[in-house]
């Protein structure tokens, strides 16, 4: 290997050379900073071996970049960077730095004349700049590391000095070997640094609270999540201490709210070669009542050479607001069933509070405004049997009133939901509800009113007692929605002689109430319902946020007319909802509805259902369609083409296997998408039906509507075929961009 050996031919280096390698060799063994590195080796080389010194290094993109300078003339390196800078080396070019670091291989220019000075140059300033100064001499090496060339190392001598020869080509390219391998090692730990402050830096920034345990279970890392999360200020408070010990100060229970150990957290077996698995837990603080979801997951750290497990990476990340809010629309989906199911409305109260009692509170209570103004208790549960026996005792020894200053009374007076944190610091009147509260030992209960299309009818109770479980904003929230539709399904059961003004109730409450504003589209529905008296019919639609910058955009039918399929319309949505929520796929969201069909008593309980995911990219807004036997949605082209997206799928609720098909398509600026019903198709007498085939010609001549006028204009074409009879409802949402 040339120059890699301090002799050579058999004759001794010069001691010059020797105390060179050896100064260069105590340099580099202690410099880990790169600039600091290459600015110490180009200094070394000053006087003792040239005049003037040059590291090229070079860069990602595979130009060529001067990093470090030194002379005997102080104003050389200035004037040589604004040079560089100026007219930067052409790695494709005849420099002699270029052509090193393409070969790989040391060049020796004993003596450089001004015609070779000239063509090499990078212009003419930078000839002049090395004729003036004198350039006589150069050996410009490698900079060889790792099997890589990272640059060149050149020394000069300027004037009439001695030139160089094979001796120092041979110093040269060894000195440029140790500083390659030097340089590579300072810039290798360089990188590892900025690696370390950016994961660190990470972490520290993470909402998930992080630890990293020993095999002892002893914390040897943790971020500051991880500190608030365990009640510490810092993340040093918690280092040393046992993983199972952070844990002890909290009331854990499973999804289905049973006691937990600390120990039974998984992080443990890792170090007896267990699998890591994830683990959902409610964590509670036994002082406050405060309650979070945490979703527990493990990973282990191995050792790179034994492969045995060193630490346990446990990241625990709160899930609260997402589990919440899953609970609740699956609460809400099922609470929508049991009110839908029947007109005998004490007793779909009573199913509605055992529902509540425990998945909300402990205690729940439902009161009505009887006709003489009196507050009549028609359903009640606590999951203490004996309380819910002493809550009849007390409510029977002195009925509420509609007078009395606080409580039910108070909140069906005015309408507004209450909630008290503390029962007796909220200072509830001495009347018959502050007593039963107060005799029940509850801590904290949410008053929310049953409305009425009129007036509000009655008042809906939910306390907790326990420690395990406090009542916050976010309960209130659920119970109002709770509140409107119980209010809603019991004055529908009291006027259920007024047939269609209880059709158009129900069927408001079974379609959202408003939709999201997707950014750069336009979206419009039209809704018609079929039937002399307006029978609520099964047809649903539904546009929510499907997670960043995504919307899920759903219509559907369920099979039948009135209160069931009202009902399975409603769990239909709500369990939609709460699947994508859940972050389910369409395909997933469709199994999980029928699965949740099939659960229901026989009946109307199969449905029909086109979902679409929307994705705005680049002014486009990506589709994946799943169809549940549901027909195909429609694009509209600006000039009037017409075309069917999708792949037909079974129905929901009746057989399996069910076979969902999501299919991929684009929607472009100017372009509309068009989600039906099978009213639309089937609109008109038998024989004169508009059918798929005449929808798709009736949109290809809908060219200059606006959105909301190509819906109106379908409806009436409907209404026209139907002769203002509709057999089925019709129910349509489109979307444009």
């Amino acid at each position: 290997m040339r120059g890699s050996q301090i002799e050579a031919n058999g004759k001794p280096v010069s001691e010059v050379a020797v105390d060179l390698l050896v100064e260069a060799g105590a340099v580099l063994a202690i410099s880990l900073d790169p600039p600091t590195t290459m600015g110490q080796i180009a200094r070394l080389t000053i006087p003792r071996l040239a005049d003037l010194c040059v590291i090229d290094l070079c860069a990602p993109d595979g130009s060529i970049k001067e990093v470090a300078v030194a002379a005997t003339r102080e104003e050389i390196p200035q004037e040589l960077e604004r040079l560089r800078c100026e007219h930067p080396l052409d790695p494709h070019g005849g420099h002699p730095v270029a052509q090193v670091i393409r070969s790989g291989e040391p060049i020796l220019l004993a003596a450089m004349t001004n015609t070779l000075l000239s063509s090499f140059a990078q212009g003419s300033e930078h000839a002049r700049f090395m004729i003036d100064h004198g350039y006589s001499s150069a050996v410009v090496a490698p900079l060889l590391a790792r099997g890589r060339t990272l640059g060149a190392l050149s020394i000069l001598r300027l004037g009439e000095g001695e030139p160089y020869g094979q001796d120092d080509l041979d110093l040269a390219y060894e000195l440029a070997r140790r500083a390659a391998l030097a340089i590579d090692n300072a810039r290798l730990f360089s990188e590892l640094r900025d690696v370390e402050q950016r994961l660190e830096a990470i972490l520290f920034a993470l909402a998930e609270a992080i630890t990293l345990t020993d095999e002892h279970d002893r914390i040897v890392f943790a971020n500051q999540a991880a500190a608030q999360l365990f009640g510490k200020r810092t993340p040093l408070e918690l280092t040393g201490m046992r993983q199972a010990q952070t844990l002890e100060r909290f009331l854990l229970l499973d999804e289905h709210g049973h006691r937990l150990d600390s120990e039974d957290i998984p992080h443990r077996g890792l170090f007896e070669g267990e699998s890591p698995r994830a683990r959902l837990f409610r964590c509670i603080e036994p002082e406050t009542g405060a309650e979070r979801w945490l979703l527990a997951r493990p990973a282990p750290l191995l050792d790179p050479e034994s492969q045995r497990v060193r630490f346990a990476v446990n990241v625990y990340e709160d899930v609260t607001e997402v589990k919440r809010a899953q609970l609740a629309e699956s609460f809400m989906a099922e609470a929508s069933s049991v009110l839908a199911s029947s007109m005998d409305y004490p007793e779909s109260l009573g199913r509605v509070a055992r529902l509540a009692v425990p998945q909300l509170a402990d205690w729940c209570a439902i009161d009505l405004l009887d006709d003489r103004e009196g507050i009549q208790r028609v359903a009640s549960h606590h999951v203490d049997p004996a309380k819910l026996e002493l809550s009849r005792r007390l409510r029977d020894s002195a009925a509420a009133t509609l007078q009395e200053r606080s409580g039910v009374a108070e909140v069906i007076r005015t309408g507004q939901p209450r909630i008290f944190t503390d029962i007796h610091s909220e200072q509830l009147s001495a009347g018959a509800y502050g007593a039963e509260l107060r005799g029940l030992d509850a801590r904290a209960a949410i008053i929310v009113p049953m409305a009425g299309a009129r007036q509000t009818i009655g008042a809906i109770t939910l306390a907790s007692s326990g420690p395990a479980r406090s009542l916050s904003g976010l309960d209130l929230g659920l119970a109002v929605r709770l509140g409107r539709r119980a209010g809603t399904t019991v004055e529908n059961a009291r006027l259920y002689t007024e047939r269609t003004r209880i059709a158009q109730t129900l069927q408001q409450a079974l379609l959202p109430e408003s939709l999201p504003a997707i950014p750069g589209a336009e979206v419009e529905v039209l809704y018609s319902a079929a039937g002399e008296l307006n029978e609520v019919g099964g047809d649903f639609y539904d546009v929510l946020e499907y997670g960043s910058d995504s919307w899920m955009l759903v219509i559907g039918d369920v099979c039948g007319k009135g209160p069931r399929a009202a009902g399975v319309t409603a769990l239909t949505r709500h369990t939609l909802r709460a699947a994508a929520m859940n972050g389910q796929t369409p395909t997933g969201m469709l199994l999980t509805l029928h699965q949740a069909l099939q659960r229901q008593p026989p009946g109307a309980d199969l449905c029909t259902v086109c979902l679409v995911t929307l994705a705005m990219v680049a002014g486009k807004a990506h589709l994946s369609v799943a169809l549940a036997g549901h027909h195909q949605p429609l694009v509209i082209t600006r000039e009037g083409e017409v075309r069917q997206i999708g792949r037909p799928g079974t129905l929901l609720g009746v057989i399996d296997p069910v076979k969902i098909f999501e299919s991929d398509a684009e929607l472009s600026r100017g372009e509309t998408l068009l989600l039906y019903t099978d009213g639309v198709p089937e609109a008109g007498r038998s024989g004169r039906q508009l059918g798929e085939a005449g929808l798709l010609e009736l949109c290809a001549q809908t060219q200059g509507l606006d959105l909301a006028g190509l819906l109106q204009r379908i409806e009436r074409v409907a209404l026209e075929r139907a002769e203002g009879k509709l057999r089925d409802d019709i129910a349509l949402l489109g979307v444009r961009l």
